[in-house]
């Protein structure tokens, strides 16, 4: 029901005093009040009647108005009772903030407009009830006819009178009414995670737009969807004369958002189906990768994850710390950061315990862009950690699936160092941003590099095992201060010929010199390499 509607009703002889502008604001029901700040009680679109019981003197007008513009009413009825006529200062406060306001004479009661509107607005809500009702089963219908949302949500949108868009929380779009700026799309998905209620409004690309959580699994923001529907309120009027015209009080959430968040949680029940069926897929391909099988059976489970035969290929590893979450947000998490390199990607928690591994395919050159994409990605998730830690390692590019072990083994270094890395909640390391000699030990074969390891090390690690004497510890710390007694002693809070008595003692133990370069070199691969 519109107010012009409501005001169009010979029989109450209502007489509009200001704000014809305002004759096609929505009107949500009738409230009857003499509190001078009823905002507590009004979640706007009302017609607000008031006895004028609040007003001890002409500047209390201003107070009144104020507060129920501020809460986004559709007008105000004064009534004649108290003082004859409507006074002129209500009359100006209510042109000041853009209030329509409509004159009830002494001889209507408040109950008599009550009973007039009320039934009408109640008629109108059922009859509009069953059209809803009567559209979803239609909806339902469409998309389980093959529709999806990108086809229904412009003509649903229209026929509801909004402007809305179905973002994820790394602002990538699933559908919307139009286009959307990809700043405008990321400062919405930053808000969204950083909200501390939903809906919220907020100011993004220009335009108040609510924000509202669309129901999906894993319930967690970093992982889910919302739909943002843009705030239908106009500037309001000068508050002064040369005055520029202000933000007008939010109207509230349109009614028509709950319409679409069903419609958008069907996309979404759609979406989780699909990606469980993709991920027992990719899972398959973990399963291979855990076990270390042969190229011909990588390049088996990477097609029937349909990553193409013949491109190259590059790993991704994903840690969500910190997060009191099902294991599966990690999983959702890493499938949302890959879908914003736009590359075809399988992404699975089945190959190593808490870490989630994707691969991608890709030409080279579009691979070598996927470190930048990801570091974009994964600041912006950073509102929606709390107190978790979100760690990304990304391997080279290998050309063909019987380099893949090797590139699994280059992102998990990558990993490890994002994890050690102090840098913030969200963090990114590709292979190209470790030493030269990680990369090359994560190229040889698992054995090889347990072999070197206990070769160099082992004799140290029994020792320490049997004496609890932490030698590898000193080791370490000695070989980070490039053989510098003084400075490693200090380090270590030791006496600097304690020192030499354990660098002795590690010398005595594997047989070689760290005075030698080519022995400090060993030690140094060994101690990198993983346990």
């Amino acid at each position: 029901m519109l107010l012009r509607e409501a005001l169009d009703r010979p029989q109450l002889r209502l007489t509009l005093l200001t704000g014809e502008a305002g004759l096609d604001r929505p009107v949500s029901r009738v409230y009857v009040t003499d509190l001078p700040d009823p905002r507590r009680y009004l979640s706007g679109g009302e017609i607000v009647l008031t006895g004028l019981m609040w007003r001890r003197r002409a500047d209390d007008s201003d107070g009144f108005v104020a507060a129920c513009a501020a809460a986004g009413v559709a007008a105000i009825g004064a009534g004649d009772a108290a003082y004859g006529s409507v006074p002129p200062d209500l009359v100006t406060a209510c042109h000041r903030y853009g209030v329509p306001l409509f004159e009830v004479p002494v001889e209507v009661s408040f109950r008599e407009i009550i009973d007039e509107v009320t039934p009408t607005l109640w008629a109108r809500r059922a009859n509009g009830l069953a059209t809803v009702l009567g559209r979803y089963r239609g909806l339902v219908a469409a998309m389980a006819g093959g529709a999806r949302l990108a086809d229904l949500l412009q003509p649903v949108a229209a026929d509801l009178a909004v402007d809305c868009w179905v973002l994820t929380s790394t602002g990538r779009t699933v559908a919307g009414t139009g286009p959307l700026p990809g700043e405008t799309r990321r400062r919405l998905a930053t808000e969204f995670l950083a909200a501390g209620r939903l809906p919220a409004l907020v100011e993004a690309g220009g335009r108040r737009s609510w924000l509202v959580a669309v129901p999906g699994r894993p319930e967690h923001r970093l992982a889910g969807w919302l739909l943002a529907c843009a705030d239908a309120t106009v500037p309001t009027a000068p508050a002064r004369p040369g005055a520029a015209a202000g933000p007008a009080p939010p109207a509230g959430l349109p009614e028509a958002a709950a319409e679409l968040v069903s419609l958008v949680a069907l996309e979404r029940a759609h979406a989780d189906e699909a990606g469980r069926v993709e991920r027992r897929l990719a899972d398959q391909l973990g399963a291979v990768l855990s076990t270390g099988t042969s190229p011909a059976e990588l390049r088996a489970a990477l097609s029937s994850g349909g990553l193409p035969p013949r491109s190259a290929l590059l790993v991704v590893a994903v840690r969500l710390t910190g997060l009191t979450t099902p294991p599966e947000l990690a999983v959702a998490v890493a499938e949302e950061i890959v879908r914003s390199t736009t590359l075809p990607a399988m992404v699975t928690g089945a190959a190593r315990p808490g870490t989630v591994l994707a691969v991608l395919a890709g030409g080279r050159t579009e691979l070598a862009g996927v470190p930048d994409t990801l570091r974009d990605t994964v600041a912006g998730l950073v509102p929606g950690l709390g107190a978790g830690r979100l760690a990304v390692g990304v391997s080279g590019p290998v050309g063909e699936p019987g380099g893949l072990p090797g590139a699994v083994e280059q992102a998990e270094h990558a990993l490890t160092t994002a994890l050690a890395n102090s840098g913030g909640p969200g963090t990114v390391v590709s292979a190209g941003d470790l030493a030269s000699h990680l990369l090359l030990l994560s190229g040889l074969p698992p054995e090889a590099r347990r072999a070197f390891r206990d070769r160099v090390l082992g004799p140290v690690l029994a020792y320490d095992e049997a004496h609890d004497a932490d030698l590898v510890g000193t080791l370490d710390e000695f070989l980070a201060c490039s053989g510098s007694w003084s400075r490693a002693a200090e380090r270590l809070h030791l006496h600097v010929n304690t020192l030499r008595y354990r660098i002795g003692r590690i010398e005595q133990l594997t047989g070689r010199d760290l005075s030698r370069f080519p022995d400090r070199v060993d030690f140094h691969l060994a101690l990198r390499l993983p346990h």
